[in-house]
């Protein structure tokens, strides 16, 4: 698989259809309303991926539509317990492997 860039103002992952169809993710019933960066908005079909990254792996969300470029969102961060450090730009533990939080009293 390529490297994909991470776009933290991004939420979903956005992958063309043909990845998508590629990597045998599975389509949701249903779909999304995309605000753009140019203030115009369009709708996205919704998919479920299995997501791996750092050792980790799970499952997000991914959208689609007509020209879509690849792109990991926050989400796909969030789901894998990931931070993308602001020195190095490299990929870092947000939290413990497995665990959907971090809790201290």
């Amino acid at each position: 698989m390529q490297r994909i860039p991470i776009d933290t103002g991004a939420f979903f992952t956005i992958l063309p259809s043909e990845i998508l169809f590629e990597i045998g993710a599975y389509p949701e019933d249903l779909k999304a309303r995309l605000e753009l960066e140019r203030g115009d908005s369009l709708e996205a079909q919704v998919y479920s991926v299995v997501v791996a990254a750092q050792g980790r792996e799970d499952v997000t969300l991914a959208v689609t539509f007509e020209g879509a470029q690849p792109v990991l969102g926050a989400k796909f961060l969030e789901d894998l317990g990931l931070n993308v450090d602001s020195e190095s730009g490299l990929l870092e533990p947000s939290r413990h492997h497995g665990f959907a939080f971090n809790y201290e009293p």
